[in-house]
């Protein structure tokens, strides 16, 4: 599995409304340039078993900050790893000891909440995003990062 840092951090439900059209990058002047070198990709958990967006594409070495947002009635995860892992996660759906640990990234999100995962992408190729609520990734759940 590629290295990758990582930071979660949960936010505040119901913080805002996040659009999740178009780049969702987080620019600090007229040039699209990420501030701090940092872009922000704000993805949307829809009740509708879908990801939006659905993919997206990195450059190697880039450090993404994905803000998530549950905006449906149930719960949703946003794990974020290779095939291995969301397999892994796959089998464990609905388990009380379901464990993330392994995952690049993993995000518990309750209907109208906002939480946050900032992830360097130091390795070319390609990562999966999913929710492993039962049913919701067999549903077409799952989304890719191509990172290039």
């Amino acid at each position: 599995m590629s290295k990758m840092k990582i930071v979660v951090s949960a936010g505040v439900a119901g913080l805002m409304t996040l659009a999740a059209c178009g780049s969702g990058s987080e620019t600090g002047d007229d040039t699209g340039a990420p501030s701090g070198g940092v872009r922000t990709v704000e993805v949307t958990a829809l009740d509708t078993l879908r990801f939006e967006p659905a993919s997206l594409s990195v450059a190697t070495g880039e450090t993404v900050r994905f803000v998530v947002t549950n905006d449906g009635e149930i719960d949703h995860e946003f794990v974020l790893g290779d095939e291995e892992i969301q397999m892994a996660h796959e089998a464990q759906a609905g388990q009380m000891d379901h464990m993330m640990a392994d995952a690049i990234a993993a995000l518990d999100l309750k209907p109208g909440e906002t939480m946050e995962a900032t992830v360097t992408f130091d390795q070319a190729g390609e990562i999966l995003f999913g929710c492993h609520e039962p049913g919701h990734y067999d549903g077409g759940m799952v989304g890719m990062v191509t990172v290039g």
